[in-house]
């Protein structure tokens, strides 16, 4: 079931149970009120019948008893009533006017034992209610029973009187109220789910979206944005996801461009659209001579000389400390970036250890820098995300003019691979190295000649290309032989990477003038800083490991980390 519709429909059974719960409750309480009532005014009636009885007696009136009791009946809205003497009572006075009627069960039980009984009756032609009230004699009562009954004693019955009252108008009553309420309670759930769906659905709707951009997300596609009506807490989440989607997508994009030019164009492109910053500047920063460049600077920057800034002797602050350093921490706190009615942010972000990134933003007010400054950290994501792919790239600009790169592959080549290690590689750097060898290659060239041989090196050159992402490198070795670091990889996720490699190599068809031939991959792989803090010892155990997958059957895989301290000590 949708997460909407169940929401909705837990909040509505909900409201439904409490709302019978409620009516349950209040037509009990009503049944037992009049009830209760009911009972109250036959009380009542029994005692005004007994002392108009007594008071007839007194004043030698019995003869008239009938029409007071006719008229009790008429006057009170009673059904029936009976008056009944105990057997004390008869033997001394006789049955009286009561010879006509026998007592029934429920009678004779009051007279026994004194206790009040009552009964409901409701069928389709009748609703009343019966209560056989007995009277007790006292000699503290008014007058003094045991004055006139000598022959009983104080707590006997001296006889009861049996009423029937209509409750037909109390039920009518009730059901009338329980009607209301229960027309009330429908027009509140009805009020109470429109209410429910028009505050909850857009938490529910939130809910859907999150789950719906996680997935995409986790299926490599970063584009889903979550939209929401809403302005609090919940709001904050769905930027949150939004801004992380961004910083994945800017990834994907930044590793297929051609050149750093090209990477400082996309990240002007999100700090004017998507955190509105219009007056920026992008230092790069020379480590050792201590020289700066603009690499771009915003359209609004037109108050400052980019070859002023470049050429002065003033270093910039946040360049030296590496700390963010802000206008409003002191007065002109760095001369260089300091301007006459604005307020500065300066953030470095390091690099390699050849050269950093200043972002210097000027901002007019300092309520402006205080929002720019709550975006620090995201901005800051994206600048590190950026890192490892400006790394490769600026080797790439930088080994541009040497002979770096194998001109049958255009790989870089193993010299190459010496110099990025020494620069680049600290003891800390996770990442992959793979060794890739083409099995029976020698082969190839022997039956079909090297410019077969050739061709088939520049596929498996070109299929790198396809697969490995912008900040990974693939080297030529030597020969047949290539090296591929995967940076921020484990030893089980270059795994995954190496067996694709091998796969999609496998699946190549070479033609030729006598036949057409596939070719398959063995593949070694050693991690850093996991097999060693040294990536030369790294590289050697991929061999080892190239060497054991090539020894055990070819076209396969083969971890450093798998085979036993046996095999690497043969080795």
């Amino acid at each position: 079931m949708h997460i909407n519709k169940k929401v909705l429909l837990i909040v509505f059974a909900m409201l439904s149970l409490l709302c019978v719960l409620i009516i349950g409750n209040v037509f009990y309480n009503f049944v037992n009120f009049g009830k209760k009532e009911t009972i109250e005014r036959a009380n009542s009636i029994a005692e005004s019948v007994r002392d108009g009885l007594t008071a007839h007696m007194a004043l030698g009136a019995m003869d008239k008893r009938e029409l007071f009791l006719s008229n009790m009946i008429k006057h009170q809205n009673v059904k029936e009533l009976r008056v009944l003497r105990s057997k004390k009572i008869i033997d001394v006075y006789g049955e009286g006017e009561i010879v006509s009627y026998k007592y029934d069960d429920v009678e004779k039980q009051v007279l026994l034992d004194g206790k009040t009984i009552t009964q409901i009756v409701d069928n389709k032609n009748d609703s009343y209610l019966r209560v056989t009230i007995p009277y007790i004699a006292s000699k503290y009562s008014t007058p003094n029973c045991l004055a006139c009954h000598t022959n009983v004693k104080e707590g006997e019955v001296l006889g009861a009187i049996t009423l029937k009252i209509d409750i037909a108008d109390v039920k009518e009553r009730t059901f009338d109220i329980i009607f209301k309420i229960v027309l009330i309670t429908i027009v509140f759930l009805v009020f109470a789910f429109f209410i429910s769906r028009h505050f909850i659905r857009p938490y529910i709707q939130l809910f859907d979206d999150l789950e719906e951009g996680i997935s995409r997300a986790y299926k490599g596609d970063f584009s889903y944005q979550v939209k929401t009506v809403l302005s609090d807490d919940a709001a904050k989440v769905a930027n949150k996801l939004n801004d992380l989607s961004e910083i994945f997508r800017f990834k994907k994009t930044i590793e297929t461009d051609v050149d750093k030019p090209q990477i400082y164009e996309r990240i002007a492109f999100i700090l004017e659209n998507h955190f509105h910053i219009k007056e920026f500047v992008i230092f790069e920063n020379a480590t050792t001579t201590r020289k700066r460049e603009i690499v771009f600077k915003s359209a609004q920057m037109n108050y400052i000389d980019p070859n002023a800034m470049e050429k002065s002797k003033e270093t910039c602050r946040a360049f030296r400390t590496n700390n963010i350093t802000s206008s409003t921490d002191f007065h002109k706190i760095c001369k260089l970036c300091y301007r006459e009615e604005k307020e500065s942010l300066c953030l470095p972000f390091g690099i390699s250890d050849d050269y950093s990134i200043t972002l210097l933003i000027y901002t007019n007010t300092q309520e402006e820098l205080q929002r720019i400054k709550e975006l620090v950290p995201i901005i800051t994501n994206y600048f590190e995300i950026t890192e490892p792919v400006l790394q490769t790239k600026t080797l790439m600009q930088q080994l541009s003019e040497r002979s770096l790169k194998d001109p049958l592959t255009t790989l870089y080549n193993r010299r190459f691979l010496d110099e990025y290690i020494e620069k680049n590689i600290t003891p800390s750097t996770q990442l992959s190295v793979m060794m890739v060898d083409i099995d029976h290659f020698k082969l190839v060239n022997d039956t079909y000649g090297h410019d077969v041989g050739d061709r088939v090196i520049v596929e498996l050159a070109q299929l790198f290309k396809r697969v490995l992402k912008g900040s990974d490198l693939a080297v030529r070795y030597g020969g047949e032989e290539f090296v591929v670091i995967t940076f921020g990889t484990t030893a089980k996720e270059a795994l995954k990477i190496a067996n694709t490699i091998r796969k999609e190599f496998a699946k190549i068809v070479f033609s030729t003038s006598h036949e057409n031939f596939s070719k398959t991959l063995s593949i070694g792989i050693s991690s850093h800083p996991q097999d060693s803090s040294s990536i030369h010892e790294v590289i050697k155990f991929a061999d080892m490991a190239l060497y054991i997958a090539k020894e055990s059957g070819r076209d396969k895989v083969m971890l450093y980390q798998e085979f036993s301290d046996e095999e690497k000590g043969e080795k």
